[in-house]
């Protein structure tokens, strides 16, 4: 069966925004990942492989799920590089007081990754998969192995170390989000819908979904 993502991937020329947290926790496989060297032994959550590349991730009810899913006809949308620099710049604006930027293939706030990112790409189409930390546990962390590739800017720190989380800057996922979105309809026709409407002949779970 199909994944929301993959079902949105195939319409023609519609774009969409998908957000989404408070989700139970498990551990994401980018569609290439080797679990063996990537999760410890038998780490007792649901393991899910996405349909995009990416890193492997933890996630639980404190990570924000952010999804653009857009034609390339749009300038932005052309590439990988120019829709990941477009969603910052976007991020940047909806927050000001926030030092977030990019560094390589995450969202980084100073030295610290706050968000990680997958990318699916079509003749037309591209998405953009991003999991931004609004709180992490350390313990939970640690069910994951350190991989074989990191990027540079890591510097050989431990999990603890190398990543940092929104909380410390809102007070709810909700302050971080509700800026982002008003944002966009400064400069789109931004249109809220229910995720049932999108999934009548799906069944999945009920999400928030704005385009």
């Amino acid at each position: 069966m199909l994944s929301l993502e993959e079902h949105l991937l195939s319409k023609p020329c519609q774009n969409y925004l998908l957000i989404n947290y408070g989700t139970p926790e498990a551990i994401v496989l980018g569609k290439s990942n080797d679990q063996k060297t990537l999760v410890i032994d038998q780490p007792n959550v649901p393991l899910i492989r996405r349909f995009s590349g990416g890193g492997t991730v933890y996630v639980d009810e404190s990570t924000i799920f952010v999804s653009w899913i857009l034609s390339k006809e749009l300038a932005h949308a052309k590439c990988v590089d120019t829709l990941f620099d477009w969603t910052v710049s976007g991020l940047q604006k909806a927050h000001p007081q926030l030092p977030i930027h990019r560094i390589e293939t995450d969202y980084v706030l100073e030295n610290k990754k706050i968000g990680g990112t997958a990318q699916y790409v079509k003749k037309d189409r591209i998405l953009h998969h991003t999991s931004f930390l609004f709180h992490f546990c350390k313990k939970k962390m640690e069910l994951l192995k350190s991989p074989l590739k990191v990027p540079s800017y890591r510097q050989n720190r431990s999990h603890e170390e190398f990543l940092t989380s929104l909380n410390h800057h809102f007070k709810s996922p909700k302050d971080f989000v509700e800026p982002y979105i008003e944002q966009l309809k400064l400069e789109f026709h931004v249109e809220e819908i229910s995720i049932l409407e999108l999934l009548v002949d799906m069944q999945q779970p009920k999400q928030t979904v704005f385009l």
